[in-house]
């Protein structure tokens, strides 16, 4: 009964795909009816393959009800040029932009309060930046090619770095400590870091299959519970590891059973060169404070990306959530396609970035 009853919604989805698309780029106001019935259609399909702890309780089910720019890309001089990680922190809204090697940081009405960096090899430029963080003292960002964290001042200045090599992901656990994730190194694959002495203990492992020997920058993201525990999510496989901060010990490590399966990377030519399809976007705490997994790279025959010559996007982005204990518990769509990045600006606003689009924008749930 299930899967019929998801055969006939998955044929709305499909057909109703490009005008559902057309109307979240084209108005600031959702088109709920329509919407809200494509949503349904990809949360029961992502629901189909998995019984979620929360699957039936309308009590948690997300709503959204508008949509807003903080970054446009259609304006003729955006703020930010090619947006490629977020971070946010008292209706603060803090980008990584790709184009200019610079950190931004936007208040919610999508004013710049301040930008920072540069393409360069001097304190506080980028040759390559990646993801951010947020403390109530420093922005932190991680300087791949010079195999460094940056930090910065809340307002901007910069403060100083630490040396950490193949550095993917960085999240704040408190005012001066963050937590890296990096296979740098034997003692473990997250490393926690002082903003004062540098890395003071690593502990826990990456999830991997057939990433094992495929160096990869943008492998993984953290998720940090705001208590005692860490996420790491494999976005290109779909494993999930969460570990106690304080002891080391893995709480869950796993996959949940997707409806579809992640494509393992393939061999391009003789020099060892891979094509990679990733699964997900971003990990972030969501509503009610749980894991929240971002799967932006759905098509809408309801396949993850199989070619690069097949970029048909679903016109919604699924989230899966998770419990810190690392039972699955639902499935809820955000209403716009290839939202790699999503983070909580208060306890009803999301900041998303479409990396399709080069935008970054507001949700705002019923």
């Amino acid at each position: 009964m299930r899967s019929m009853l998801f055969a006939s919604l998955f044929m709305m989805v499909i057909s109703s795909c490009t005008s559902d698309t057309e109307s979240i780029q084209n108005d600031t106001a959702i088109n709920r009816a329509t919407m809200s019935d494509t949503c349904f259609a990809w949360k029961t399909f992502f629901e189909s393959s998995d019984v979620g702890l929360w699957e039936d309780d309308s009590s948690h089910f997300l709503t959204f009800t508008d949509v807003s720019y903080l970054v446009n890309p259609d304006d003729e001089f955006p703020l930010v040029y090619n947006p490629y990680a977020l971070c946010a922190d008292n209706d603060t809204v803090f980008i990584a932009d790709l184009a200019t090697q610079k950190i931004h940081a936007i208040d919610r009405r999508g004013n710049q309060l301040w930008e920072i960096g540069g393409e360069g090899e001097g304190p506080g430029e980028f040759p390559y930046i990646s993801t951010i963080a947020v403390s109530s003292i420093y922005v932190a960002a991680i300087n791949n090619r010079l195999g460094r964290i940056d930090f910065f001042l809340r307002n901007g200045d910069y403060s100083h770095s630490h040396p950490l090599q193949h550095a993917q992901d960085i999240v704040a656990v408190d005012d001066t400590t963050f937590i890296v994730g990096s296979t740098n190194t034997s003692e473990g694959d997250l490393h926690l870091l002082s903003s004062s002495r540098g890395v003071v203990e690593s502990f826990g492992e990456i999830p991997q299959d057939h990433y094992t020997n495929i160096r990869r920058l943008d492998l993984i993201r953290l998720c940090f519970n705001g208590a005692d525990r860490v996420a790491v999510f494999n976005r290109y496989e779909g494993f999930i590891s969460i570990y106690e901060i304080n002891s080391g010990n893995c709480v869950y490590s796993g996959r949940r059973t997707y409806p579809m399966l992640p494509t393992p990377p393939m061999p391009l030519d003789e020099a060892g060169r891979h094509r990679h399809f990733p699964v997900g976007g971003n990990c972030f705490v969501g509503a009610e404070g749980m894991l929240n997994v971002t799967l932006p790279n759905v098509m809408n025959d309801s396949t993850f990306i199989s070619t690069p010559d097949y970029m048909d996007y679903a016109p919604v982005t699924v989230v899966d959530r998770y419990d810190w204990d690392g039972n699955y518990l639902d499935s809820y769509c955000l209403p716009d396609s290839c939202l790699s990045y999503s983070v909580l600006v208060d306890s009803v606003t999301f900041a998303v970035l479409n990396y399709a689009e080069g935008a970054v924008k507001l949700l705002t749930t019923q």
